[in-house]
């Protein structure tokens, strides 16, 4: 059935009427809807004048219904119900639908993943689905609740609300193999890294090296990366964010070079209203990252 919401009355006056036809007094529907008895009369005047029938009818201090009344009342009774039943299956089906968050593998595993039990320990019950991604998926097209992604300048996402994050130097890292006491020139090592990737060699050149001459290892595998100058088969560029752990066991070294760029990193939701159990992942994504700054 198609509805004419033009020649429907306001929901306003409908919600008036049907909470007073409960108790049969507009003070009672006035407490119920906190608002003044004055404007539960009003609405329900409106009402009447609008559908060209009385509705109620007093009798002394009290208002009783007309049969014209009583069976509006009825079924708006058991249209609102219906309302409420569908809109609370609503709000519960999105309460226990979980977080779908994407990131680089990097981040993923530097930022999110080591910490995660500490949310659910705050926030029982809440699942995270998080989707490790090297490209820019579509947020909206593919559901996600939020990004966190990675700009050197400021943010230019069109559709989509950007919250700082973090902010991270690169820095150019190896094995003990090659970051020791006897440096090399940085032009003599093999250094991994995804040819005719922009970013990548943008970065490259801005430590003053040439993609052209350099000698370049990589297998087509960019999350492979810093797994390779693990083993020892070349040095390259990461973020201080998410080589942190590596650093610290010493796994990677930082090769001593001042680093000329850094990377911004930012919450990116769609635009429009947002989930209780994302605003809590958000909040609790910050904190972690801001705990992370102060240790640099």
């Amino acid at each position: 059935m198609s509805i004419n919401w033009r020649e429907l009355p306001s929901l306003s006056m409908l919600r008036a009427f049907e909470v007073m036809s409960h108790s049969k007094s507009f003070s009672e529907a006035a407490r119920h809807l906190n608002v003044t008895q004055a404007a539960i009369a009003q609405q329900v005047r409106r009402l009447e004048a609008e559908l060209g029938a009385p509705l109620t009818m007093r009798r002394g201090r009290s208002v009783d219904l007309t049969p014209e009344g009583s069976r509006l009342a009825e079924s708006l009774s058991a249209g609102m119900e219906l309302i409420a039943e569908a809109l609370s299956e609503f709000k519960e089906g999105q309460k226990d639908r979980p977080i779908q968050m994407t990131a680089t593998v990097f981040v993923a595993q530097s930022l999110v993943l080591p910490r995660l039990h500490e949310f659910w320990a705050e926030y029982p019950g809440v699942e995270v689905m998080i989707h490790p991604s090297q490209n820019t998926p579509d947020i909206v097209g593919n559901g996600f609740d939020l990004a966190i992604r990675a700009t050197e300048g400021e943010p230019d996402w069109p559709g989509l609300d950007a919250e700082f994050l973090l902010e991270s130097d690169i820095v150019a890292v190896g094995s003990d193999k090659f970051v020791n006491t006897e440096m090399r020139p940085l032009d003599e090592f093999p250094w991994i890294w995804a040819r005719n990737v922009e970013y990548e060699e943008r970065t490259l050149r801005a430590f003053g090296l040439d993609p052209e001459t350099l000698q370049n290892f990589d297998i087509g595998a960019p999350s492979l990366q810093l797994h390779l100058a693990r083993e020892g088969l070349g040095v390259t560029f990461a973020t201080e964010l998410v080589v942190r752990d590596d650093l610290a066991s010493g796994r990677l070294h930082k090769i001593p070079i001042s680093s000329p760029l850094s990377v911004r990193y930012f919450i990116v939701k769609p635009k429009g209203p947002v989930r209780p159990a994302v605003r809590q992942f958000t909040s609790w994504l910050k904190d972690v990252a801001f705990q992370m700054q102060k240790t640099v």
